[in-house]
């Protein structure tokens, strides 16, 4: 339940970004990224409010942090990182690059396969990538 709530609440920091940022058809500039880049603080400030909430907030939070530290909003890597948000962050990405964008057409499931093995200890943690690709490549 709880990894189900984050995983539905992900990105509701978004609803502080600015619509012509969300909506942008053009490459973000880097002030751009800036303000996309604070999502997980407005999530974090909108649902820590919510005390039954409380338990779901890795997922929101911790999305964006990379297995090598390159992430955001706080560079945590590797096993810093809480388990549900690797775990979502994998999913998270299969689906967006599945998913055709203004930007650009949808990835097949191959190619979308393909980028996140490639991402396997830099992006995604290891273990996980491992596990979702066993798991998908099953169904």
């Amino acid at each position: 339940m709880r990894v189900g709530r984050g995983a539905l609440l992900h990105d509701i920091g978004k609803m502080g970004i600015p619509e012509n940022i969300l909506n942008k058809v053009e490459p973000l500039t880097e002030e751009e990224w800036t303000v996309i880049r604070q999502h997980p603080q407005f999530a974090i400030q909108l649902l820590s409010t919510l005390v039954y909430q409380a338990s779901t907030l890795d997922i929101p939070h911790r999305h964006h942090e990379k297995w090598d530290g390159s992430g955001y909003p706080d560079g945590l890597r590797e096993e810093q990182i809480p388990l549900a948000a690797r775990v979502f962050a994998v999913v998270d990405v299969f689906d967006a690059l599945t998913s055709p964008r203004p930007y650009r057409p949808a990835y097949s499931q191959e190619e979308a396969l393909a980028y996140i093995e490639g991402q396997s200890g830099k992006h995604f943690d290891p273990s996980v990538v491992s596990s979702f690709l066993r798991r998908i490549k099953k169904a």
